[in-house]
Order: C-alpha cells, then sequence, then structure tokens
C-alpha cells in the first residue's frame, strides 16, 4: 500500500511518461550538413535571382512569374526541411537530400550560365578595356649608311611612326623598354611614312604587320614594298575608351550605327546603319575603304578613309560624319576572329558564289593569315573561317570592291536572321561569349537588352515562324566613285585612290534621312514598272555613275 501511494504521489493520474529520444551525434551531424546545405542553396538561389534582374526587361510578366514560382519552391523547400529535422522522420529527409542531390547541380549551372552571359554583355559595352596592338620595325633594304639587322641598331637613328596612334605609343614603350634612344618622326598617314622611309628622311617605319599586303595593293608601290622587311614584329596591350553613345529609346527612336571591321588597325569594313524600330527597316550603306576624304583629326589632310582608324575610333567616327553629313549615335567595332566565331557560333551560313577563288581568311590560334579554296554554287555552306574569306574577297570578281561590300553586307544580313531564329540557349550564350572577346559598342546594357526584347516580341508576332529574316527590312546600298589618282612628290609617281561622287553621297544621305526621321515626307515615284511572275527588283539608291566633275588632282 504505501509503495502503491508512493507512486500514485509520482503519477497521480497514472499516466505513463514517454521516454525522451535522445539525438545521436550521427544524427546531429547530418542536421547541421542539411541545415548549412539548405541555407547555402537559399543563398545561391536569391543571388542567382538578384543577377538576372538586369534582364528583367525581356519580359517583364515572365521574370515576376519566373521569379513568384522560385521563391515559392524555396519556401516549401524550407518547411520541409525544418519538418524533418524537427520531426526526425528519415523519409522527409532522404526526400530533402534527393531533391538537394538535383537542385544543386542545376542551380550551379543556372549560375554558371548567367554568369558567362553577364561576363560577355560587360565585354561588349565596356567603355574602357584593354586592347592588343601588334606592330612591325620596318627598313628598307636598299637605304645607304649602317645596315639595321635588329632593334638595337636603331638607336641614334629616326624612326617613323603614325601621329596619335596606338601604335606610335607601343613602339615607343618597346623603345624605352630596351633602352634604345632613336629620333621619333610623326606622319599624317602610311603612304606619307613609307614615301619618307623609301627617300632615306627615316631609317625605320612602324608599320602594321599586314603592311606589305594593304601598301602593295598598289601596283606603283608594290616594287618597293617587296624592298623592305621587318627587323621585329611585336605586340602590346593599350588602355582604349569608348566614345559616349546616344541616350535614346532604341524601341522608338531611330538611330544610326557606325559599324568597323578592324584589322591591325585599318577598318577593312566601313558600314554605315541606320535602325528604324516603327518599320522595322535597316539601311547599310558600304563605304569603300579606299576612299579618298578628308581624315578630320588629320586637319581635313585628304587620305584612305581606313587610315582614320589608324589615329583612333574617334577620328573615324568624325571622318565619316563630316562625309556624309549624318550624325553617328553608336559604333560597334568587331575584328576577324569575330566573324569566324560568330558565324560558328551559329552553325554557318548559306551563301550563292559565283566564281571559284583561293580566299584569304585568318587562324586564330596562329594569329596568321591562311588560305582556303572556295568553288561556286549555290547554296554553298560557310563556316567562320570561309565566311571571312567569302567577305574580304575582291580580286576573283568583276566589280571588285563592291563585290566585297555586297558580301560583307550578306554576312552581316544572314547571321542576324540565324541569331533571330536561333532557340538553343547554348548556341546563343556561344554567340554572345564570341561578341564578348571580339566585338565593342557603346551601347549601354539597358539600351541593348530594350532593343533585343522588343525585336524579340516582333519576332514571336511574324506570320512566318519558319523565317523570321523577314521580320527586319534590310537594304543593302554603297557609296560609288571612280578610280583616280594622286601625284606622291616623294616617289615621283602617281598612287591609286578612289574618289566617291558627291551626288552618291547625298543620295545615300538622303536615303538614312529618310529612315531616321520619323516625320519626312514620303517620295511617292511617278511610275512602277512590276510583272507579277517576277520578284520586284528594288530601286538602286544611288547610281553608279553621276555626271559631274571628276577630281584628278
Amino acid at each position: 500500500m504505501v509503495q502503491n501511494r508512493e507512486h500514485l504521489q509520482e503519477n497521480p493520474v497514472g499516466i505513463k511518461k514517454k521516454k525522451r529520444r535522445s539525438i545521436s551525434r550521427q544524427q546531429v551531424s547530418i542536421n547541421f550538413l542539411m541545415s548549412f546545405a539548405t541555407a547555402l542553396f537559399n543563398i545561391l538561389v536569391v543571388l542567382l535571382v538578384y543577377r538576372v534582374t538586369k534582364y528583367s526587361t525581356v519580359s517583364k510578366l515572365m521574370f515576376i512569374l519566373g521569379n513568384g514560382v522560385v521563391l515559392l519552391f524555396l519556401l516549401i523547400f524550407d518547411l520541409l526541411v525544418f519538418l524533418s529535422i524537427r520531426t526526425r522522420r528519415p523519409r522527409i529527409l532522404i526526400a530533402c537530400l534527393i531533391v538537394l542531390t538535383f537542385l544543386v547541380p542545376s542551380t550551379e549551372y543556372a549560375w554558371t550560365l548567367v554568369s558567362r552571359v553577364n561576363n560577355s554583355i560587360e565585354q561588349i559595352v565596356e567603355t574602357e578595356s584593354e586592347e592588343s596592338v601588334s606592330a612591325s620595325f620596318i627598313i628598307y633594304t636598299e637605304s645607304v649608311g649602317s645596315p639595321i639587322i635588329q632593334i638595337d641598331d636603331l638607336s641614334g637613328k629616326k624612326v617613323g611612326v603614325l601621329s596619335g596612334t596606338h601604335m606610335a605609343e607601343v613602339a615607343q614603350r618597346r623603345l624605352e623598354n630596351e633602352g634604345i634612344t632613336a629620333t621619333i618622326v610623326s606622319y599624317t598617314n602610311s603612304i606619307e611614312e613609307f614615301t619618307a622611309l623609301i627617300n632615306g628622311e627615316i631609317d625605320a617605319a612602324v608599320l602594321p604587320p599586314t603592311y606589305a599586303t594593304t601598301i602593295g595593293e598598289d601596283k606603283n608601290l608594290k616594287t618597293f614594298v617587296d624592298k623592305t622587311k621587318s627587323i621585329l614584329n611585336f605586340s602590346d596591350t593599350v588602355t582604349t575608351s569608348a566614345q559616349e553613345g546616344s541616350n535614346k529609346d532604341l524601341t522608338k527612336d531611330p538611330f544610326t550605327v557606325l559599324l568597323t571591321g578592324e584589322n591591325e588597325g585599318l577598318a577593312d569594313t566601313i558600314i554605315l546603319m541606320s535602325v528604324n524600330p516603327v518599320s522595322m527597316k535597316i539601311t547599310m550603306t558600304s563605304i569603300a575603304r579606299d576612299s579618298y576624304v578628308p581624315i578630320t583629326c588629320n586637319g581635313y589632310g585628304k587620305s584612305k578613309i581606313n587610315a582614320a582608324h589608324y589615329t583612333s575610333e574617334g577620328c573615324m567616327v568624325d571622318t565619316v560624319e563630316n562625309l556624309t553629313g549624318v550624325h553617328i549615335d553608336y559604333t560597334v567595332e568587331f575584328n576577324f576572329a569575330s566573324v569566324i566565331q560568330i558565324v560558328d557560333a551559329v552553325g554557318g551560313v548559306d551563301v550563292d558564289i559565283t566564281e571559284s577563288f583561293d580566299a584569304q581568311s585568318w587562324d586564330i590560334e596562329s594569329d596568321s593569315l591562311v588560305v582556303y579554296h572556295i568553288e561556286a554554287g549555290d547554296n554553298q555552306h560557310l563556316n567562320g573561317q570561309l565566311a571571312l574569306g567569302y567577305a574580304r574577297e575582291r580580286h576573283a570578281f568583276v566589280d571588285g570592291d563592291f563585290a566585297r561590300q555586297r558580301h560583307q553586307q550578306e554576312i552581316i544580313s544572314k547571321v542576324i536572321a540565324k541569331i533571330m531564329a536561333l532557340k538553343d540557349p547554348n548556341m546563343a550564350v556561344s554567340v554572345l561569349e564570341a561578341a564578348g572577346e571580339n566585338v565593342k559598342t557603346n551601347i549601354s546594357v539597358e539600351q541593348l537588352l530594350n532593343f533585343v526584347t522588343y525585336i524579340m516580341a516582333k519576332s514571336q508576332r511574324y506570320y512566318d515562324s519558319s523565317n523570321l529574316s523577314g521580320v527586319l527590312n534590310i537594304q543593302p546600298s554603297r557609296i560609288f566613285g571612280y578610280d583616280s589618282s594622286v601625284w606622291n612628290e616623294g616617289l615621283q609617281m602617281d598612287l591609286y585612290t578612289y574618289e566617291i561622287y558627291k551626288g552618291s553621297v547625298i543620295a545615300e544621305a538622303n536615303n538614312i534621312e529618310r529612315n531616321t526621321n520619323l516625320n519626312s515626307p514620303y517620295s511617292i515615284p511617278d511610275s512602277v514598272n512590276w510583272d507579277a511572275t517576277q520578284d520586284y527588283p528594288v530601286p538602286p539608291v544611288s547610281k553608279d555613275y553621276v555626271y559631274e566633275y571628276k577630281d584628278r588632282s
């Protein structure tokens, strides 16, 4: 009785106490690891959402819905993890572990993908960047005086450079690093510098490694080029700053873009584009690289227009604006590598080739010229290197440099069409990475994303989803001119130039004005001849021959 009474006092209602389960060390470790992994997963997801915030303009609705779904899932998952730890139920814990096993690699992949996209876009639009500049110290083998065999022999000599160029900057830095004291003589263009080298006014000239090809294109200079050689080819880096672009809404306001393809400092491709986002019309006006025009940064002295790029991007912009009277809002600059890599990234392009020829292209790994044979034929598939060779060739075609301009515009149009039809995210990222390494623009990230979003929206509403190239009305054209020559006093000979027709420049400028001025009057032709059984040939913007005074000076 006494024992029972004591028992009742301890447990007056007669309820059995549940034994409290002790937590093992192993369970504590598992709970800790689970909590740590979940916290890490939460941080990764939140940071990922934050990193893609800049792309919300692509589709605000999709961005809000996507973020809502992600955050709701994250909340549910966190509750399940909490319950698994609180209740110590192995099934919930195992389920959470399985989910984490799949989610962590997926989040890591998404993080990597977003990082690649961010890095590429930042490279494209960065206002200040490091640029590699290649140059050569060139000598004339028939010069009198002590022979110059290596760079050390330039001590006490005269070295010519192109005034205000990055080549001049890296050449002077190289001489200083080698401890060589030389007299620097500045020139406004490469022909003037080359002439001084031949006449013995300087002992060496700093020119691009491809000088033999560019200067040697003039048959009268080819003999002199063959008697020169490089004593040193080298590369160095310089810091470049892009001009600030216009502050426009690219989804509403028409804008202009100067597109330049750079090769060893020279502008191999010069295309003035105008874009009307309302009518979706793009005009592309090619300017021959040999066009003999006033160079604004050289006191408006006349020279080949591609030489303006030697000095700076700003000099090229000012020179084209002075030539055409068209204000340039933005610039896009690319190099050979970008053509190869972007064309490869979209899977190549198909073009009709009228002539077979040996094409000069570029090998990225060896950073040197390579030659490929391209066969004539319809719908020929070209990879990046072949596309570059096709876009650079002029000698195999009857219309020479005009064929090259036409092919450059064709490759650009084909690539744009391919990019608009992209559905594979990995391919899109590959295109961005190829552009990021080799394309520079002063269009801001926000402007670029808004414009891409706008084009995507237009594409989704287009009636023919299998042929999105029709979304944009691309009008190719060019500024015409005529072969001429200019007397070189130093060499006592005529050198080739390409004089452009003023009437052609005016016609192209008026066409750009019609495309960019939303209030410009629309000109209606008096009559139109059209056959319903044939494609309507779009009349050219300007004529290939203009009756005007030809400057033969």
